[in-house]
């Protein structure tokens, strides 16, 4: 849907280039059109009395609430949009023909929508003439009369000392005053005043400007002179102010906002874009916020995060939701099941919804599929209930989201950026699979590649379930020790066949890093390496002091190496290193074809 720049969302129309069309061949007056669906309940008591019958009641939960739709489609000789209210089955609201223009702004005034875009400037937002909040702020300031005449006696009197402050202000003034004796023709003629103050209230407050200092000492200057950063985040709050303010007197009590808000982030460093979350949560309403920083949603709870994602089957909005739900007809045993479950299952007679809180077990799966061993409609629940216990499967627990909350906080915002992940054991691994991947022609930046580092953030499982709930591809390189072995135990065990194992997991043939550097014949270089770093007589170590060694000094010697390999002082086949080789060239390949 087109947005504008700024400013409350009045209906604004949906165009012929918002249709989601297959390919270049479809012609978007034969396609479906575009279509949204918006359900959201109403609790406050005047709400529900005033919307009348769009409010449905749901028998089941005992909850109240309004479901919209709009389509936007060809019909005839023309593209035109609907918008139709529905009953709890999604049907539409038997009695309309189409939402009633009353009810459909009444709907409005308690769900207002505000969009603010990337491109915000305070010459438009900070406007008395032009900004629907400034400006609507500004009127709203109420000055009682006795404060607004002695204010104004003041002015008076101020400009009277600035007229007489300089002896040209009046001999100008009586230049001007000839015009009168022209152009006004009566016994007492008329007369020409300097005016330098405002002359009244609302002529002051048009002229209000917000000014700032940036440090105790430093000179107050008008926000048009502040960098773009700060421009940007007074826009953020004045709509803040607005609602705090004005919200309910415009849109009335019980009205609940919606704010679009475009990359809040723009023009800030990164501990600035970090803080702005905290107050950023407080605006009230439901928030959508669309943002391209990893400094941003470090601190935005797992949850509420939605990664959209293009593919070629169109685009994807993926999540890490706590229930999943399928539609299944009802029947007698299911209920039974049900009630059994401990809350963990829940059936909503209208429309037939099936919700299970977390992952569907085997055990309750079969039960399920029991309950309709001869109902007449076995097959399509049969199918439903299949594909509920498959989404169901992608569910990340609230324990591994905390673990990954307080140990991956550091890198986690570029992660979920990214379009693919390779996970390796430790920062040795990290350095030197960046320098791997940039020796084989694929740059892992370049790509949309993160590395991470799991032995440092976690563990390799829970960064496994992750991409999975978010299809996110990825592949995992461990030692080929008890260690590497136990990780892929652990992945494994969260529901991983041996397939996708074989596939995705790959270990060092020679044991851990260091020993598989050295059976790839990069012996000599470490050897230097080493030297480079202050251990003396590299020369004359065996084997095995060469790898304690190493070992000894992972860091350093996984920087100059991984520096050695970028600059070409150390060449790689294509049987070296083999495990790392073969995990970028499958994420590179598979981002190609993507």
């Amino acid at each position: 849907m087109t947005l504008p720049r700024y400013g409350e969302l009045r209906g604004k129309r949906f165009y012929e280039h918002d249709i989601h069309l297959k390919d270049d061949k479809v012609d978007a007056k034969t396609s479906d059109g575009a279509r949204i669906t918006l359900t959201t309940g109403v609790e406050d008591t005047s709400a529900i009395e005033d919307l009348g019958d769009v409010v449905q009641l749901d028998l089941d939960t005992n909850r109240q609430s309004v479901t919209i739709r709009t389509q936007y489609r060809w019909i005839g000789d023309t593209f035109e949009q609907n918008w139709n209210f529905l009953n709890a089955q999604g049907e539409q609201l038997a009695g309309f023909g189409g939402a009633r223009r009353t009810d459909l702004n009444k709907f409005r005034r308690y769900l207002p929508v505000f969009y603010l875009g990337a491109l915000r400037t305070v010459n438009d937002e900070f406007s008395s003439r032009t900004s629907q909040f400034w400006r609507r702020l500004l009127d709203a300031v109420k000055i009682h009369p006795d404060a607004e005449f002695k204010t104004l006696e003041e002015l008076n009197r101020l400009n009277e000392q600035i007229l007489k402050a300089d002896p040209h202000l009046e001999e100008i003034t009586k230049t001007l005053r000839k015009a009168t004796d022209i152009a006004i023709q009566n016994q007492e003629g008329g007369s020409v005043s300097l005016q330098a103050l405002p002359s009244n209230i609302s002529e002051i407050l048009s002229k209000v400007q917000i000014v700032l200092q940036n440090e105790a000492k430093s000179p107050w200057l008008p926000i048009r002179h502040q960098g773009e950063g700060m421009q940007s985040l007074l826009v953020v709050f004045l709509f803040q102010a607005f609602v705090e303010r004005l919200l309910d007197e415009f849109y009335g009590i019980g009205c609940e906002p919606i704010p679009l808000l475009e990359e809040p982030e723009t023009h800030l460093h990164p501990h600035a874009i970090r803080t702005l979350w905290n107050y950023l949560q407080r605006i009230p309403g439901q928030k959508i916020i669309t943002t391209h920083s990893p400094y941003f949603i470090q601190h935005v709870p797992f949850r509420d995060l939605r990664l959209v994602r293009r593919s070629m089957n169109g685009t994807k909005v993926l999540s890490l939701p706590e229930s999943f739900s399928a539609e299944v007809p009802q029947c007698d045993a299911l209920d039974s099941v049900v009630k059994e479950s401990g809350g963990k299952l829940s059936y909503l007679y209208t429309p037939g919804t099936l919700t299970i809180t977390g992952n569907l077990d085997r055990a309750t799966y079969q039960k399920i599929l029991q309950c309709y061993g001869e109902h007449e409609d076995r097959s399509e629940a049969v199918k439903a209930i299949s594909d509920l216990k498959k989404d169901s499967s992608l569910f990340v627990s609230d324990d591994i989201l905390r673990r990954l909350e307080t140990q991956a906080r550091r890198m986690r915002g570029e992660i979920f950026f990214a379009k693919g992940w390779l996970i390796v054991e430790g920062q040795t691994d990290f350095m030197i699979v960046h320098a791997i991947a940039r020796v084989l022609g694929c740059d892992l930046d370049k790509y949309g590649i993160s590395v991470i580092d799991a032995q440092n953030n976690g563990s390799p499982g829970s960064f496994t379930i992750l991409a999975r709930a978010l299809s996110i591809p990825w592949q995992a390189v461990f030692d080929g020790d008890k260690a590497g072995e136990d990780y892929i135990d652990q992945i494994r065990s969260h529901g991983f066949t041996d397939a996708q194992i074989s596939q995705q997991c790959h270990t060092h043939k020679a044991g851990d890093l260091e020993h598989q550097l050295i059976a790839d014949g990069f012996g000599s270089d470490l050897r230097e390496v080493l030297s480079e770093l202050g251990v003396r007589s590299t020369e004359d170590f065996g084997e095995q002091k060469l790898i304690s060694e190493l070992q000894d000094n992972k860091g350093g010697y996984a920087a100059m190496f991984a520096e050695r390999l970028r600059n070409g002082r150390i060449s790689i086949a294509e049987d070296q290193v083999g495990a790392f080789q073969v995990a970028i060239r499958i994420l590179c390949q598979q981002r190609s074809e993507s």
